[in-house]
């Protein structure tokens, strides 16, 4: 994501990346056409009729976590899938502006899939074995709402922890929403994603308009259609405040996560095993000047355990002085770190300490960013004896137009 940058560098974004996408202007495919989309869990049938029966699950990392299928329910409307038996909500798929918009986001949806997701998938299975056989965190600074890509990577982790500057928000409350509103409100959810089918990040002013509250109001409610559109059902979600000796505080409200150190929690379940899983999204500003002042934050990081580290689109900013402190950070916590380019400079990487694999071609950065081109990564990649390159099957980052891009694997040495 780009993100948590300096005015100078948001700046270049406006003139260059700022492309209207608007609902009514995707292309639609005939009425009579079928799109294929992310298939529903595998116990569909055994959700649907023990929902009213389970109560809650007794999980070992998290506890009791009480199921609630209203935050499901809401998450399937705005992500354009259809309603599941005993939902209150399906009587609202039969007005046009909703079958519009499921038909788009059906059309959109298979596109990603076939050309981005399905093939993250295969290279993964390969290439992130190891990582994804770990019980490690997925530590993702300066993600937006995008568990989307880090769930595809790393599909079985226990916890995801996303970090970035945009407010965490609330799900909206359909039964008070008259059609105009609804209208509104599913045109901005899929206006807010159209960087992502489009170019794979988000950007970072465009999502300062389009996750206020008068819009789709923050990160979680793309957050929760992400992990429905992945097949996931929602258990629950908690807000929390993150106090200055680390520990949370448990909010009482559902609108609440607009404060630097809010966050909160979505409990899902795992389409493939049924286990419980997590994912975490925290308002806050990672850059130096910032942290130094967090105490919350920093007795947080410091208690960290180690973790998987995933970086993608990430403006560049680890590779400049006001993020270095963050940037150690991740360095020490660490054992396995898959970013782009755009994550930390090559040069943090020495061979003694980490074994790093490369993979698609590195060129010069985008013209957004000066100064970021490393020497050291273009020899590493000229070398087809030592380094050997592998190609990569998919195109996740800030080269979408030309597909020239790059992912690197840095694990820790033991």
């Amino acid at each position: 994501m780009k993100n948590q940058s300096s005015l100078k560098i948001i700046s270049f974004f406006s003139l260059i990346f700022f492309l209207p996408f608007a609902f009514d202007s995707c292309v639609n495919k005939p009425a009579g056409d079928t799109v294929a989309t992310a298939p529903p869990p595998k116990d569909t049938a055994l959700v649907k009729a023990s929902a009213d029966t389970i109560k809650a699950w007794q999980d070992e990392d998290f506890g009791k976590i009480t199921f609630n299928r209203k935050y499901n329910d809401i998450a399937r409307y705005i992500a354009g899938m259809k309603a599941w038996p005993g939902s209150p909500y399906a009587k609202l798929e039969n007005d046009s502006v909703w079958s519009k918009f499921h038909r788009n986001f059906d059309y959109s949806w298979n596109q990603i899939a076939t050309t981005r997701l399905e093939p993250m998938t295969e290279w993964g299975n390969t290439e992130l074995a190891t990582e994804r056989k770990s019980k490690l965190d997925i530590f993702y600074p300066l993600s937006g709402p995008d568990i989307l890509h880090a769930n595809y990577f790393f599909p079985d982790a226990k916890n995801y922890r996303l970090y970035a500057l945009e407010i965490n928000g609330a799900l909206p409350d359909l039964n008070n929403m008259n059609l105009k509103t609804t209208e509104n409100y599913l045109n901005a959810v899929y206006s807010s994603l159209a960087d992502i089918f489009k170019r794979s990040y988000f950007i970072t002013h465009k999502m300062s308009t389009e996750l206020n509250a008068s819009n789709v109001n923050g990160t979680l409610p793309l957050i929760c259609v992400f992990l429905v559109r992945t097949g996931h059902e929602i258990i629950n979600l908690k807000y929390f405040h993150l106090n200055d000796d680390g520990t949370e505080t448990e909010l009482p409200k559902d609108s609440l996560g607009t404060h630097h150190n809010d966050l909160v929690k979505v409990y899902f379940k795992n389409s493939k095993n049924n286990s419980i899983q997590m994912v975490s999204y925290m308002k806050c500003d990672l850059s130096d000047g910032a942290y130094t002042k967090n105490n919350a934050l920093k007795t947080m990081f410091t208690k960290m355990k180690p973790c998987i580290t995933y970086l993608k689109s990430a403006s560049y900013l680890l590779h400049y002085g006001f993020f270095s402190q963050f940037r150690d950070l991740i360095l020490s916590k660490s054992k396995t770190i898959l970013e782009d380019d755009t994550g930390i400079p090559y040069k943090y990487f020495p061979g003694d300490k980490w074994y790093v694999s490369l993979y698609g071609v590195y060129v010069n950065p985008v013209s957004d960013f000066s100064g970021v081109f490393q020497t050291d990564l273009l020899d590493a990649y000229k070398d087809t004896i030592l380094r050997k390159p592998k190609k990569l099957p998919f195109s996740l980052g800030y080269h979408w137009g030309s597909n020239k891009q790059n992912l690197i694997k840095a694990q820790l040495r033991s």
